[in-house]
């Protein structure tokens, strides 16, 4: 897994980013973007990353405040949104775009994207500019 900056982002911002692929435990996306393993905070100085997670992972108590502790969200459109929002910029979301169902459908040697009827992350993104 090797995180590559093909722009430089501006910290007053917040970025909606869409990973792929899924994988069997999302370690790709975590890896990048909740430990500084890749070097996250040295690509992109100012810019927090955060990844969002299955929105049923933040209903247990305690649970959820280590999830959140590491940087990670709710895949719920009002968690995302409220990321995205923030005036003072600084913020990356990561979403693995073909979600549960991707991961699902892992196989090796096999690298399918679902995106037909995922593209609300796009609609998000355009809402918060």
């Amino acid at each position: 897994v090797q995180l590559v900056k093909t722009a430089e982002l501006d910290p007053r911002q917040n970025y909606l980013m869409a990973f792929h692929p899924h994988g069997v435990l999302a370690t790709g996306a975590f890896v990048n973007f909740c430990t500084g393993a890749t070097d996250f905070s040295t690509l992109f100085p100012g810019i927090t990353p955060h990844l969002m997670m299955l929105s049923l992972w933040f209903r247990v108590p305690f649970f959820r405040d280590y999830l959140m502790s590491g940087g990670l969200v709710s895949s719920e459109k009002e968690s995302a949104s409220y990321v995205l929002k923030k005036p003072e910029g600084g913020n990356a979301l990561a979403i693995i775009v073909g979600g549960a169902q991707e991961a699902l459908d892992a196989r090796p040697g096999s690298c399918t994207l679902l995106l037909k009827k995922r593209k609300g992350f796009v609609r998000l993104a355009i809402q918060h500019g």
